[in-house]
C-alpha cells in the first residue's frame, strides 16, 4: 500500500504485503515459516522449474528476494511477471517502487503511468507516482494526479498530505497547514503529518510546534529524529533545560547522535557550564574526527575558560579540516591578541 514517505523509506515499501486478491488465493504457496529465506527461495524456484508460465510465482519470488535485499533478482522476477501478466497492476505498482529505490524515476513514472492506465481509479499507483513528482520538481504534474484523486476521494489522507507539500514546494505556508490538518483529520494517527506540522510551526518559533512533536511522539515514543526537533525547538527559543532534556533522550535512544552532542555543547557555553560544554564537544569529536564545528566549540570553550593553548590546538585543528574557517580564523585572531596584551 502506499507509503507516506516514499522517498525517505523506499526499500521498506517494496516488501510490504498486499491485498491478497482472488488470483493470490489459488497460487499463493504456504511456506514454512520457520525456513530461512534462502530455503524459501528455493521452494519456489522448485515450483517455478514446474509452472515455468505461472506469473504470480515469479512476483512470490521477487519479494522474497528483495526481502534478502537482492534487488537485481527481485527486478528480474517482477519484470518477468509482467511479461507474464501485463495487465496486472500490483505487479506494475511494485515494480515502480522497485525501480525508484534504485533512483530510476523514469522507470518508475512508467511503470506507474502503465499501472494508472490499466486502472483509472488505482490511488496507490498515482499517489506514489505525485510523490515522485514531488520528489523531482514537477509541481504542476504531481498536483493534477492529486486533484483528480481528491475529486473521488477527497477525504484521502495521502492525497491531503501530499497536497500539503506541494504547497510547501510552491511557498504557500498557510494552503500546507491547511491541507496536512484536514490530513490528520481524516486519519489520527497520521504520523508523517504531525512530524511535519511541528516542523512547519518550528520554522516560526510558534510553540504549537511542541503539540505536534508530541503527538507523533505518542504514536512513536523512541523516534530520536523527533525528540532532536524538540530539542532544536526549545534550544531556539532558549528553552535550555528543555532542550537539554530532549538532547539527552536522543543520546539514550542513539547514543552516537553527534549532533546533540554538539548542541549540548553549545548549551553549555551559552549558559556558562564550559565543563559540561568541554565534555560534549570532546564526545562529538570522539565519534567524528574530522567534525569541524566540534573541534571550534571546544576551542572557543577552551579560550573562554582561559585554556590558551587548548584553544589553540583546536582552532589550528579545525583549519587543518577547512583552512577557510573563518570563525577559527578569527579566534586564532583574538588569542595572538591576547597574547600580545
Amino acid at each position: 500500500m502506499f507509503n507516506h514517505s516514499l522517498f525517505l523509506a523506499l526499500v521498506s515499501l517494496i516488501i510490504l504485503a498486499c491485498h491478497t486478491s482472488k488470483e493470490d488465493s489459488i497460487f499463493r504457496i504456504e511456506v514454512d515459516n520457520s525456513l530461512s529465506l534462502t530455503q524459501k527461495i528455493d521452494s519456489v524456484s522448485f515450483l517455478i522449474r514446474s509452472d515455468s508460465l505461472n506469473a504470480y510465482l515469479y512476483f512470490q519470488r521477487a519479494e522474497l528476494h528483495l526481502k534478502n535485499s537482492a534487488l537485481n533478482l527481485g527486478s528480474i522476477d517482477l519484470e518477468r511477471s509482467l511479461e507474464l501478466d501485463p495487465e496486472n497492476t500490483k505487479y506494475w505498482f511494485r515494480l515502480g517502487v522497485l525501480n525508484f529505490s534504485k533512483q530510476d524515476t523514469r522507470a518508475a513514472r512508467d511503470c506507474w503511468i502503465s499501472c494508472a492506465a490499466l486502472d483509472s481509479r488505482n490511488i496507490d499507483c498515482r499517489l506514489n507516482l505525485a510523490e515522485m513528482y514531488l520528489a523531482v520538481g514537477e509541481l504542476k504534474k504531481g498536483q493534477k494526479l492529486l486533484n483528480e484523486i481528491l475529486e473521488f476521494h477527497p477525504k484521502n489522507s495521502n492525497a491531503l498530505f501530499l497536497t500539503g507539500n506541494f504547497a510547501l514546494m510552491s511557498n504557500d505556508t498557510t494552503k500546507a497547514i491547511n491541507y496536512i490538518q484536514s490530513a490528520i483529520n481524516e486519519n489520527q494517527y497520521f504520523f508523517e503529518a504531525y512530524d511535519q506540522l511541528g516542523v512547519i510551526y518550528s520554522s516560526k518559533k510558534n510553540r504549537l510546534a511542541i503539540d505536534y512533536f508530541n503527538s507523533a511522539l505518542r504514536l512513536n515514543p523512541n523516534r530520536f529524529d523527533i525528540h532532536y526537533k524538540v530539542g532544536m525547538f526549545y534550544q531556539t527559543i532558549g528553552f535550555y533545560d528543555k532542550a537539554i532534556k530532549a538532547y539527552v533522550r536522543v543520546l539514550e535512544l542513539s547514543p552516537s547522535h553527534e549532533l546533540s552532542m554538539h548542541n549540548l555543547g553549545a548549551i553549555g557555553i551559552f549558559i556558562k557550564d564550559y565543563q559540561s560544554a568541554k565534555k560534549y564537544f570532546s564526545m562529538a569529536i570522539k565519534h567524528n574526527a574530522s567534525f569541524l564545528e566540534a573541534y571550534f566549540g571546544r576551542a572557543y570553550t577552551y579560550e573562554l575558560m582561559g585554556d590558551v593553548v587548548s584553544s589553540e590546538s583546536d582552532y589550528r585543528t579545525s583549519l587543518l579540516l577547512d583552512p577557510s574557517y573563518l570563525p577559527s580564523i578569527e579566534g586564532l585572531s583574538r588569542l595572538k591578541s591576547q597574547i600580545k596584551d
